[in-house]
């Protein structure tokens, strides 16, 4: 049991690092809002890992996602919205300086990480010739 405390700890000592990216764009700022953020990377991910023809390029993969991530981030608005008024270049790219949007990017590279590696591996698993 005390192994079991002991992953606990080290992941939510991860979990509190990426918290403040995770709250200001993936949440309210006060609670993260789980459940968007995981039908899009579900999605996203599910794409990626049926794409993904060998282990060795789960790298490039991961940052392919988080960037269909951010740019399904940026263009969903614009799309419930109807029109290009609400985007701002500058602003957009004044978010890669800020630390939170970079920890929002890293808890998306890791998600993308861990979730591309594991249906890669059910798709290995359920399709052997692929």
């Amino acid at each position: 049991m005390e192994y079991v405390d002991m992953v606990h700890g080290w992941l939510y000592q991860g979990y509190q690092f990426f918290e403040p990216g995770l709250l200001m764009y993936a949440g309210n700022g006060e609670m993260v809002n789980w459940m968007p953020l995981l039908i899009q990377f579900g999605i996203i991910a599910l794409v990626l890992a049926l794409l993904l023809r060998s282990g060795g390029a789960i790298l490039i993969f991961t940052f392919v996602g988080v960037v269909i991530h951010v740019i399904v981030d940026v263009v969903m608005p614009m799309v419930r919205g109807g029109g290009m008024d609400g985007f701002d270049f500058g602003a957009f790219a004044g978010q890669f300086t800020d630390m939170t949007y970079l920890k929002y990017l890293g808890a998306l590279a890791v998600m993308y990480f861990i979730g591309i590696m594991v249906l890669g591996i059910i798709k290995s698993m359920i399709f052997r010739g692929d």
